[in-house]
């Protein structure tokens, strides 16, 4: 299960991104770039500490570039295989 802003739980699906999630269970989360990780707007803060995946290449550079906290994921670029809670900062 995937929980956003500690309310609703959607199933999770590994294949899927957290913003794809997001978007098929109609969570408003901003995606200014179409989820190519290039805008940084689907930030999400992971709330419950999960192992998530590491971080792929793109991710890599908008953490660096930004200074992201471990809890801080693009949620176009995290898909997560276990239950998931996250915060969609304002």
């Amino acid at each position: 299960m995937i929980k956003f802003n500690n309310k609703d739980e959607f199933k999770l699906s590994p294949e899927k991104s957290l913003l794809q999630l997001a978007i098929d269970n109609d969570i408003p989360l901003n995606h200014s770039c179409g989820g190519f990780g290039t805008c940084g707007t689907c930030r999400v803060l992971v709330d419950n500490h999960v192992d998530l995946p590491a971080r792929n290449p793109i991710e890599q550079e908008m953490a660096k570039d930004r200074g992201f906290q471990d809890n801080e994921r693009l949620a176009c670029q995290t898909k997560c295989d276990r239950p998931i809670t996250t915060t969609i900062p304002n």
